[in-house]
């Protein structure tokens, strides 16, 4: 009884601080930074009462993150079935939770805290669903990367063959890697860091190439979806460039953005300004209008769906009280 008694504290204790904690940065954050007022004033400049690039935004961020509760439910029902209400706020949970890691590894722990079945075991599941969106987000922002260079900037022919050759040796090796992550889990398993992982890796055998297909094409439409979402945002602050222009070079700077291996999405919105910047330099003399496309992207994506999810956090039982 005591230790029942415990974990209910433990749960109101730890439901007030990652709410509480969430509302304290974002308004640190949001309120007297120099780049948000910027980002801020700039949107009031261009906004205009044009409620229709921002709404056609916020609908494609909830289609977004609709595929990735499609996605994690997928995975999910393997290994104990859930319902639509539980993926969604598992999901959104989860981009709460991946704000203050770098890389949003939280992601991972804040989407299991929705479930009742096996933790560790959905953890796996839910690693798989990560792969996948990784495996899209650097195949095509890579090719991305790959067009830019060649479309504008000057190299010779023969360093241009030589990022073509790498970039289908990276094609070949991530979807090899994917579709073969048992095999390639299980030498990694060998590292003495990972061996008490090993136990759980039987979980991959669950997900068919057909299961892993299906995970991929989801995160390809998601993919394409930021993509689009980016396209409009830069129409809206006046950066106009040619739609299969504008593609390549959201591609290229989403490429960027994805390898940073130590970004953290609740302060990451200076470095994706930066690549934004770097990239779409040479298509405006406004950085103004580049930094708040990045800024409002960043808000409608991650922003918002963390706050619904730091709410949802109130349902969870992070221990057990039963």
């Amino acid at each position: 009884m005591k230790t029942l008694l415990q974990h209910k504290i433990l749960n109101v204790l730890i439901k007030l601080l990652v709410f509480g904690g969430l509302l304290i940065v974002l308004y640190k954050q949001l309120f007297g930074n120099e780049k948000i007022e910027i980002a801020y004033a700039h949107f009031l400049l261009n906004f205009k009462g044009n409620f229709v690039v921002l709404s056609t935004v916020v609908i494609l961020m909830i289609l977004n993150w609709t595929i990735e509760s499609i996605k994690w439910k997928l995975l999910i029902d393997k290994l104990h079935p859930i319902s639509w209400l539980d993926a969604i706020e598992g999901i959104l949970f989860g981009v709460t939770f991946s704000l203050f890691t770098p890389s949003r590894v939280g992601e991972f722990g804040g989407r299991v805290f929705a479930l009742n079945t096996e933790r560790k075991e959905a953890i796996v599941s839910t690693i798989i669903g990560s792969l996948a969106q990784i495996v899209i987000n650097v195949s095509i922002g890579a090719l991305g990367l790959l067009l830019y260079i060649f479309i504008y900037e000057k190299h010779d022919t023969y360093l241009i063959s030589a990022y073509a050759f790498i970039y289908i040796l990276l094609l070949v090796t991530v979807h090899f890697c994917y579709y073969n992550i048992d095999i390639v889990s299980i030498k990694f398993s060998r590292f003495p860091i990972l061996k008490k992982a090993a136990r759980y890796l039987h979980i991959i055998d669950l997900y068919s190439n057909h299961d892993l297909l299906k995970l991929e094409l989801f995160s390809l439409l998601r993919y394409l979806i930021y993509c689009i979402q980016f396209v409009l945002l830069l129409t809206f602050f006046g950066i106009k460039i040619p739609f299969a222009s504008a593609i390549i070079i959201v591609a290229a700077i989403f490429f960027i953005q994805t390898i940073n291996p130590i970004n953290i999405a609740l302060i990451d919105f200076g470095f994706r300004g930066n690549v934004a910047a770097l990239f779409l330099g040479g298509f405006t003399d406004n950085p103004f209008a580049i930094l708040a496309t990045t800024i409002t992207l960043w808000f409608i994506n991650l922003i918002i769906p963390a706050v619904i999810g730091g709410v949802f956090a109130f349902r969870f039982r992070f221990f057990n009280e039963d």
